[in-house]
């Protein structure tokens, strides 16, 4: 987790706004949804489940929880933010957070941008590669360890409710 500390992956990462600039240059090209959207404080943060991040990385007991999903104008941002980002993250994490996205973009009546489509389904690839490719888990595996530590693990919303009973 330390290789993405400091990064700007979301909005709450972007603290001076230089992203937000670089995606929507002039003011007026800011969405409407996105300009009604609630800004989560750290309290609010901290509160809200982490089903409704479209990524969760967990190492040990620190979990990094990016792309909030909390309404329509948090999730348009977190997809503008992922398509701007993403490659600062393991591929395995980007399928995982554009799946996620994509889920959450249905939530709220998005249309999700192809670019984001086709990196979610991406995950499917990744899954029947792994098992149609001999070793390929083991490597796969191994690579992200190699990127995020041997204790590091990538956990979807999904998994998370089922870690706690839910559906």
């Amino acid at each position: 987790m330390e290789k993405l500390s400091g990064l700007v992956l979301d909005i709450y990462d972007d603290r001076d706004g230089e992203t937000l600039r670089t995606i929507f240059p002039d003011s007026g090209e800011l969405p409407e949804v996105v300009k009604e959207a609630h800004f989560l404080s750290s309290d609010e943060h901290s509160r809200l489940p982490d089903d409704v991040y479209a990524l969760v990385l967990v190492d040990g007991d620190t979990s990094l929880r990016k792309y909030a999903c909390t309404d329509a104008g948090n999730t348009s941002l977190s997809v503008e933010y992922f398509l701007k980002m993403a490659h600062k993250l393991p591929v395995e994490a980007q399928k995982v957070a554009a799946a996620n996205l994509v889920k959450a973009c249905g939530w709220y009546d998005i249309d999700p941008p192809d670019e984001l489509t086709k990196v979610a389904i991406g995950l499917g690839g990744l899954v029947m590669g792994a098992l149609t490719v001999p070793g390929a888990v083991k490597e796969t595996q191994a690579n992200l360890r190699a990127v995020k530590g041997s204790k590091s693990r990538i956990v979807t919303p999904a998994q998370m409710r089922m870690m706690r009973g839910g559906y």
